[in-house]
């Protein structure tokens, strides 16, 4: 029996070749797409789940709301793990990270692209990493130790084996010697490092200096609803009574402060909130709750093209085999009255979808090794089918998509064709019933609606990209440096000699401004906390600068003044800021030039108000802000240059050049602010081309099943084209006459698809503070694109019969 189903199949595919080949080349990439869909998915969900003790492991945050404004914190004081510690019988083990130096040498020769990172001893324990050489328990001990993956032992060493040998770290160019070795290849992780150098614990508790990444790892068993919630209450009353004790407040609770009395002390009652935020680690790679960039969005619009793609590849090959039924008719109803049972003709069908399908598999795997490079390149990943480290995992979830493919693309087909009666089939009366008419139109909107959906998101990605990239921010972004300066350094400079520095380089022919921040515009860092003004309360922005910052990044001051080299002594020692437009809005101040308000027990004096810029993002409002210049020089970790747009590569060059004289034998790391926002765009950028790659794929995989029914159509309609020729009918009334059952579908399904797509969108861009409204426009231009493509398509067809002869027609009828 399987041969000859074997046999049957093969014959079949070969007599409908044409239709056979519209099948595999719509399923092969509708498969394709959704496998290269499939392995980024895996690659991006597959951060810390290489042990399933790292279940248990949580990174500790801090959410702070003041006001009406939140912050979310991913660092914590040293002294909580120390608490926990000591406290808590629920965890198992605890540790603080913290950023390394920044500068790694071996061999004379620096490492930039390397990464460092601090962890105290216990880092090993809570993070089970597969250690290559060295014992977990001991490999931080040591203050001049340095444990390396097998990545950074290679590149240094050429060998794993490297325990005892030595590399500098730092600016001073430090010595530590290797006492581990971990395998980063089987522990992809979000906690990048290369090299982690050992962090101790403070001696003296410190409750205010939230500046340390904290993980826990709960013992096994313990319920972490139940445990975690314990911890917070730990964290408030130890924080409250040391915020109580640097206030001269007396506490007189015996027992843990519940969250109220903690809270009064903290907040004073004000209505300010504090509380942990503990995220598993599993999770913080793709949707970090702490830095407010979460992958998951792009994670479900991937999800969702690859579902829908895979779909419109299913709905094409039904389509397609229920409008040939017409040429199976007579089979089927010859192989009934000679006694075919309907599970045999099912399972023949199925026979022939399964190996269509099997050739739409390879076919799409090998379309998965062709694109697979530009897929990496686009969205940044390295990936691979073949050598994939979770290659088990894949080829099961491949498997099962082969199969439930077979089922969905053949199953109904077989079905239905199975339950023809041959009564009428043999007596040719199955063209004329209108049960596979009705389906195929079902089919064909459906098909639209998915097709049509995907272009107008596409479209209004776009145009929301194209927004963001156009919008005046507030300020200049374009010939404006970023130079990353080396904190390590200009610690201990003197004010007068990082001022000599600023200005040698603002000397440099082709160099307008030089000035100093603590924050690169859409880059990290910067610091903010509580502001107080006459009782409120407010979440503020610190912004440290140096003279000429809002003439570099030309910000606009709305009133008062900037500060000025001439009265540095006024502007610095008795405190006064600028402070931005939201801030003044924020505390409703009326008059807020010469306003004092507190921050950190400093009292600060407005002398000017500078408009709102946006240099974090569109995805929140700017926030208040408030701007100082400080005399405390490490506080500022970039300088920006201002360079004047004739020949802005040579200008580079020199402030390279007069760099190295300034940092000898240190790199000169630098970017433009107009690379810096490109790089912000990033993802928004990725997901306008996969959304545009996979409309049109979706477009192609549609048109392609409407030229094929289109095909067929004016195939079975040959004699009655024939037939209203010689009645005198015109080519344009025939090409009417089958446009129009067509061009009503996709009236429809644009209807639809405009309704979904509103709502898609809609929710999209309501993740932005700064947005587009849903363009009406793009929807009456991806209908007429639609509907002009589908006459196109179907007009082809048509002409070709209306000007067959239709003598010869008849004839062949």
């Amino acid at each position: 029996m399987f041969k000859l189903n074997l046999k049957i199949a093969f014959r079949n595919i070969w007599k409908n070749r044409s239709a056979s080949f519209i099948n595999v080349a719509g399923l092969s990439f509708g498969l394709a797409g959704f496998i290269l869909i499939l392995l980024y998915l895996n690659y991006e969900t597959g951060y810390d789940k290489w042990s399933p003790k790292l279940k248990n492991v949580f990174k500790v945050g801090v959410h702070f709301r003041m006001g009406s404004a939140d912050e979310w914190w991913e660092t914590m004081p040293a002294s909580f793990i120390s608490l926990i510690r000591e406290k808590s019988p629920d965890v198992e083990s605890a540790s603080i990270t913290g950023w390394g130096n920044e500068v790694i040498e071996h061999d004379r020769q620096f490492y930039y692209e390397l990464s460092a990172r601090q962890a105290d001893s216990t880092f090993f324990r809570t993070f089970p990493f597969s250690f290559l050489q060295g014992d977990i328990n001991t490999v931080l001990n040591q203050p001049k130790s340095v444990v390396v993956n097998k990545k950074t032992a290679l590149m240094l060493f050429g060998t794993e084996q490297v325990l005892g040998k030595t590399i500098k770290l730092g600016l001073k160019k430090e010595t530590h010697t290797i006492t581990g070795v971990w395998d980063d290849e089987k522990s992809r992780t979000h906690f990048r490092a290369d090299v982690i150098t050992p962090i101790f614990m403070p001696k003296e508790e410190h409750w205010g200096n939230f500046s340390h990444n904290s993980y826990i790892r709960l013992k096994e068993g313990v319920d972490p609803k139940v445990a975690l919630p314990k911890l917070t209450r730990l964290f408030l009353d130890a924080k409250a009574r040391w915020s109580a004790k640097n206030d001269n407040k007396v506490v007189t609770t015996k027992g843990l402060l519940t969250e109220a009395e903690a809270m009064a002390i903290l907040g004073e009652g004000k209505g300010n909130k504090m509380e942990l935020i503990y995220e598993p680690v599993g999770s913080v790679h793709t949707s970090s709750v702490f830095n407010g960039k979460s992958k998951m969005t792009t994670m479900y619009v991937l999800s969702a093209l690859a579902v829908f793609l895979l779909v419109i590849a299913c709905i094409n090959f039904t389509n397609l085999a229920i409008a040939h039924a017409g040429k199976r008719a007579r089979e089927i109803g010859v192989k009934k009255v000679l006694g075919v049972e309907k599970r045999m003709l099912v399972v023949q069908f199925l026979f022939e979808t399964f190996l269509q399908t099997t050739c739409a598999f390879l076919l799409g795997l090998t379309l998965v090794e062709l694109f697979l490079p530009y897929f990496n390149s686009l969205l940044d990943a390295r990936l691979s089918f073949f050598g994939a480290g979770n290659a088990l995992t894949l080829f099961f979830q491949v498997g099962i998509v082969f199969i439930l493919v077979t089922l969905c693309a053949g199953l109904y087909p077989a079905v239905y064709f199975s339950g023809f009666l041959p009564v009428k089939v043999l007596k040719g009366n199955f063209d004329r019933s209108a049960k596979g008419v009705l389906i195929r139109k079902v089919l064909v909107v459906s098909q639209f609606v998915i097709t049509c959906t995907f272009i107008i998101c596409f479209a209004v990605m776009f145009s929301q990209l194209k927004y963001m990239r156009n919008k005046d921010i507030g300020l200049q972004r374009a010939q404006v440096l970023s130079v990353n300066v080396q904190t390590d350094r200009i610690k201990d400079m003197p004010a007068d000699k990082f001022e000599q520095i600023r200005e040698r380089l603002k000397h440099i022919e082709g160099v307008k401004q030089v000035t100093l921040s603590s924050r690169s515009p859409w880059g990290s860092g910067g610091s903010s906390g509580d502001l107080n003004y006459l009782g409120q309360s407010l979440m503020v922005q610190d912004y440290y600068i140096g003279f000429d910052y809002f003439e570099t990044l030309g910000a606009v001051l709305k009133s008062g003044r900037s500060f000025s080299s001439t009265k540095f002594s006024a502007d610095t020692t008795n405190i006064s800021s600028v402070v931005n437009e939201a801030l003044v809005k924020a505390l409703g101040l009326k008059k807020p030039i010469g306003a004092v308000y507190e921050r950190g027990s400093i009292n600060y004096r407005i002398i000017g108000v500078v408009k709102d810029f946006n240099d974090q993002g569109f995805e929140t409002e700017v926030k208040p802000s408030h701007f100082i210049v400080s005399q405390r020089w490490y506080q500022y970790g970039n300088l920006l240059l201002s360079i004047h747009a004739e020949n802005p590569q040579e200008t580079l060059k020199k402030i390279s050049e007069e760099w190295a004289k300034i940092e000898p034998g240190l790199p000169f790391r630098s970017q433009w602010l107009d690379d810096s926002f490109a790089g912000r765009m990033k993802d928004y950028q990725r997901q306008g081309v996969l959304m545009q790659v996979f409309s049109i794929a979706t477009l192609c995989i549609a048109l392609l099943g409407l030229f094929a029914l289109a095909t067929y159509n004016a195939k079975v309609r040959t004699r009655e084209i024939a037939v209203r020729r010689v009645l005198g009918a015109s080519t344009s009334g025939i090409l009417r006459l089958l446009n129009k059952e067509f061009v009503a579908l996709v009236a429809v399904a644009n209807v639809i698809a405009f309704v979904i797509a509103y709502l898609l969108m809609n929710k999209w861009l309501n993740g932005f503070a700064y947005r587009i409204d849903v363009p009406i426009l793009l929807f009456i231009l991806t209908g007429f694109l639609s509907m002009s493509l589908t006459i196109l398509t179907v007009s082809w067809q048509a002409y070709k019969a209306a000007m067959t002869n239709p003598v010869d027609a008849l004839k062949y009828e």
